[in-house]
């Protein structure tokens, strides 16, 4: 029987310690890019203008209708997320990412104490 015929499928190969850091080292070059160009992203988005929104308009929270001003809760700053929720499907079947994120969120205390609702 053949070695490769033997090797698991799907997998990388199996190469010398120089070879995996040659290729290491080329990797690392296009991932340096790409979180440099992630940074100039989100820089560019913190730059985007603003607009002025009426606090007096109507939106949905838990308890039904109610101005956006009061979504802030007193405080300085809201941070609003919008899951990608799918009505009817199980949680396994949702957005990973934004189960992930919901997870993450589960309790605003220390959001809270920094002036963040």
């Amino acid at each position: 029987m053949s070695t490769s015929s033997r090797e698991p499928t799907g997998l990388p190969p199996v190469v010398d310690m120089a070879s995996w850091q040659s290729t290491r080292d080329e990797l690392l070059v296009r991932e340096k890019a790409h979180t440099r160009e992630g940074d100039a992203i989100a820089a560019a988005r913190r730059r985007l203008p603003m607009v002025e929104v009426d606090g007096s308009t109507l939106v949905t929270g838990p308890v039904g209708p109610v101005p956006f001003l009061s979504l802030f809760e007193g405080r300085d700053r809201l941070v609003v997320y919008q899951h990608m929720w799918h009505d009817g499907a199980p949680h396994q079947g949702q957005c990973e990412g934004c189960t992930t994120t919901a997870w993450h969120l589960h309790d605003a205390t220390y959001l809270n104490a920094h002036g963040v609702s």
